[in-house]
């Protein structure tokens, strides 16, 4: 079909007049990439009787949806590896896929929408640039709202280098969006217009198509340059060390205050000193702790969440997953964290392996371990026996510490208890329970502490709220403290200190007490047997039930 349109000014001269047919653009288009060589019928075919009316419609909503999502899954991807690098190849190829392909189809159906639209309803015709833009423009914003919500839904805010690059790939998506979802609607468009519209006078399907492939590739570049996380155990790394023969205990209490510390008299007592410490902006449990526990920043110990996702047997646990990823979350298999996924070791995991008799009970992405002058109980046994008692957590975890203090006599001893969290924060109990549980929890803790301080243990007591929780949090000790700010970082290189250790220089804090050894470089990454293995669904079970995972 033919129409003739008698007389329009050319895009090129407003002043010279000139004969243009509706035939003629759309054989520009299609000779630029956009259209294929039935679009001429396009007008003229009615979509409930012509199947090539749907053919046409299905080839241009496919080319631009095509485009949405190559461009579309740069931003997702990046900040996934960003949020969980080092990530292999076979994650990141499955991501690529998962988001890619979701924003394929909904561009597709999204754009084969608005197209029926205006080809049923004539009144609707798109009359102007103006109006092709604003089209194109909030085809745009859509998946951009899509992308702000899901970045949002991490609990952790972006680093700046990941902000800088989320934002730039999400404007150069903004910008391949809009060029194609105009790309797709200029069938509809040039009936009226009579000219092709200038942003696309020259065809940029290839380049776009070529750009998008060549920032892909990027993406796979980090997996290939990162080495396998499996390695033989090493000997340990020799230092220095002043050899001290004191006895030290560390009690961790997850949901321990300031303010709960001081209006237990009954417990500080037991204290020589105690004062505020500075608020973590972690969020997770096993983040905040294993910080404490290594010293070091998250990004050097790796340990970001309660649980993880696995994807299609991947050999990667993903711990950083968007609240608003139903596409990770649901084609793959959520976790919890196995011991093997910290990439630091524990100060007494440091001290033992350096002959100093060390036992540790309940400690985050530990497992029963007792080798050499380590003795370390992990959390699955000890949640396994609480059965989703809070209360049951401290003791069963504060036995089995006394236990093995009373067989081993070690030089250092430590103990994580969750049990205030767990009723402060976490578990769905009335008040009334709530507050006797959180009694039980604390006179646990108060006979812990008397009894590790009867056996000729130096105390150190380190608290901080749960999540939610206000308050700052609390570290006391049995010997006297500095009056400067304490910080949660400060406990690794404290214990570092009083066992006559150097500190290194990955450990974020200062010493509570002064440091008898000049720090060093590292004490090297953390050798493991195995790479990340799985964790029994038992485990997982316990987790939720004691209300970390919801």
């Amino acid at each position: 079909m033919r129409r003739n349109i008698p007389w329009s000014r050319s895009s090129s001269d407003p002043a010279t007049i000139q004969r243009v047919s509706v035939d003629d653009l759309r054989t520009q288009l299609r000779d630029r990439g956009y259209l294929t060589h039935g679009i001429e019928r396009w007008f003229a075919l009615d979509p409930w009787s012509s199947r090539a009316f749907w053919l046409e419609l299905v080839t241009v909503c496919a080319k631009a949806a095509v485009l949405v999502g190559a461009f579309g899954l740069l931003p997702f991807v990046s900040v996934m590896i960003f949020r969980n690098r080092p990530l292999p190849v076979w994650e990141t190829f499955v991501m690529a896929v998962l988001y890619g392909g979701t924003l394929f189809v909904f561009a597709f159906a999204l754009l084969g929408v608005i197209a029926w639209i205006l080809k049923l309803r004539p009144a609707l015709v798109i009359d102007s640039p103006g109006v092709l833009l604003a089209i194109s423009v909030a085809v745009s914003g859509a998946f951009i709202i899509v992308f702000a919500l899901w970045w949002s839904g991490f609990d952790a805010p972006p680093s700046r280098i990941e902000l800088v690059a989320g934002a730039a790939l999400a404007l150069l998506w903004f910008l391949a969006t809009t060029l194609a979802a105009s790309a797709a609607l200029l069938s509809f468009s040039i009936h009226e217009l009579q000219r092709v519209p200038a942003i696309h006078q020259r065809s940029r399907v290839v380049p776009m198509a070529l750009a998008s492939a060549i920032l892909g590739a990027f993406l796979f570049l980090p997996a290939y340059a990162i080495r396998d996380t499996r390695r033989e155990v090493e000997p340990p790394l020799q230092v220095v060390t002043t050899p001290s023969p004191r006895r030290i205990a560390l009690v961790a209490v997850d949901g321990m205050t300031f303010d709960i510390l001081r209006a237990r008299t009954d417990l500080a007592s037991l204290f020589i000193s105690a004062q505020p410490v500075l608020p973590m902006v972690e969020i997770s449990p096993p983040e905040r702790w294993a910080t404490i526990g290594t010293g070091v920043n998250p990004d050097v110990h790796e340990v970001h969440g309660v649980e993880g996702v696995r994807l299609f047997g991947g050999r990667r646990l993903l711990q950083a997953v968007s609240r608003a990823d139903f596409l990770v979350r649901r084609t793959g298999q959520r976790e919890p964290l196995p011991p093997t996924v910290r990439h630091r070791d524990y100060v007494w995991e440091i001290f033992a392996r350096r002959s100093i008799v060390s036992t540790a009970v309940n400690w985050w992405t530990t497992d029963d371990v007792r080798a050499g002058a380590l003795n370390e109980i992990g959390q699955a046994s000890i949640f396994k026996a609480a059965a989703g008692d809070a209360v049951a957590v401290d003791a069963n975890a504060s036995a089995r510490l006394m236990t093995a203090v009373d067989r081993d006599h070690p030089q250092f001893a430590t103990a994580y208890l969750p049990a205030l969290d767990l009723l402060l924060n976490r578990l769905n109990v009335d008040q009334s329970a709530r507050l006797s549980g959180s009694v039980r929890a604390l006179e646990s803790l108060r006979a812990t502490i008397a009894a590790l301080r009867a056996r000729q243990y130096e105390m150190v007591l380190i608290g901080i709220p749960g999540s939610g929780q206000s308050g700052s949090g609390v570290v006391a000790a049995t010997f006297a403290l500095p009056t400067r700010a304490a910080s949660p970082y400060d406990v690794a290189p404290t214990m570092c200190a009083l066992l006559g250790f150097p500190a290194s220089t990955e450990m974020r804090g200062r010493s509570l007490v002064p440091e008898p050894q000049p720090r060093i470089t590292t004490f090297g990454t953390r050798s493991t047997k195995s790479g990340n293995t799985r964790v029994d669904d038992e485990y997982y079970n316990n987790l939720k039930s004691l209300g970390y995972i919801r």
